[in-house]
């Protein structure tokens, strides 16, 4: 059932006309650090890696959340939930098709960037690439799921606006690091993973504890 899920959602976000605007939101970001760079301003790469990927991923998994709230917009969600499916796999399901290709846009611009000003990546880089930064991406979209189950449509829309100012602060904080350099210890990538599958967890959790017909009250 949860592969199924999962297979729907990849399929959905993939046809989504949001993800070609996520992909191109990005695209200025990158700019601007490339200018940077061409303007011999120094970039260390290790923070490039440590702050843009992730950082990219959940900006692109921010713009394509409205796939939590598909159902309520639609008003199908009632049946949804009546059916074997739970809800704890219906938002795991979600969360893992959003942070696929959360993680592969923000991986190929981060990348490509990287490529393009010729830095080599170390082991250490490749490895919070791969497993560090889609836990922490899975972690965020996977709250801002649960969030969007417990309130409103209204309050959601509310909470939209304060997702983005957060996220719009985030990445002008890290570009203002780019130039210090961030050593990408195993035990400090050990222990951001940690906290990742901590959070990621705790709202699994929680996502259970959910009623439905709080769910399915909460639509308009």
């Amino acid at each position: 059932m949860l592969r199924a899920i999962v297979w729907k959602e990849f399929k959905e976000v993939l046809g989504d006309r949001s993800l070609a605007t996520s992909a191109l939101s990005v695209l200025p970001l990158l700019g601007m650090l490339s200018a940077a760079t061409a303007k011999h301003m120094p970039i260390s790469v290790e923070s490039l890696m440590f702050y843009l990927p992730p950082c990219l991923g959940i900006l692109v998994g921010f713009s394509l959340s409205a796939s939590f709230v598909k159902e309520k917009r639609e008003g199908t969600v009632e049946a949804l939930l009546c059916t074997p499916l739970t809800l704890r796999e219906l938002w795991l399901g979600k969360v893992m098709g959003l942070t696929t290709v959360s993680h592969v846009v923000s991986t190929v611009s981060t990348l490509t960037l990287v490529g393009l000003k010729g830095y080599v990546i170390s082991v250490e880089m490749a490895v919070y690439l791969i497993v560090v930064v889609p836990a922490v991406v899975a972690s965020a979209i996977g709250l801002l799921g649960f969030l969007y189950y417990v309130l409103g449509m209204k309050e959601v829309k509310v909470l939209n606006y304060m997702v983005f100012l957060a996220l719009f602060a985030m990445l002008r904080l890290a570009v203002k690091r780019l130039a210090l350099s961030t050593a990408l210890a195993w035990w400090g990538m050990g222990m951001m993973l940690a906290l990742s599958l901590a959070i990621l967890g705790i709202t699994y959790y929680l996502v259970g504890g959910l009623s439905s017909e709080r769910i399915i009250t909460t639509i308009s």
